[in-house]
């Protein structure tokens, strides 16, 4: 999702953190999908990230669109680990 072209430190910073609670969620899902273990501590909604989104006050134009994608992405990944979280509790335990 582009940046506008004078983004405010504070939404280049939520920028970040969204980019890297896509990352994290998306490591989990890939071990999921692979088989392997999943790490469900870090399984969880960030609803401080999507307070902070909430809360910043654009200056511009560019940064209300920008604050609605990066929501609009943000609920996106909430759901991805919603989903995940469902998936985990409907798979039948190992057999040892």
């Amino acid at each position: 999702m582009p940046m506008p072209a004078i983004a405010s430190d504070r939404l280049v910073d939520l920028h970040n953190d969204l980019t890297h609670y896509d990352t994290l969620i998306s490591a989990e899902l890939r071990e999921f999908l692979r088989g392997n273990p999943v790490n469900r501590s870090r399984l969880i909604v960030d609803s401080e990230l999507e307070e902070a989104l909430r809360s910043f006050k654009a200056e511009m134009p560019g940064e209300v669109e920008c604050r609605r994608d990066l929501l609009r992405y943000k609920r996106r990944i909430d759901d991805v680990v919603r989903e995940l979280l469902r998936m985990l509790d409907d798979r039948k335990p190992p057999r040892r």
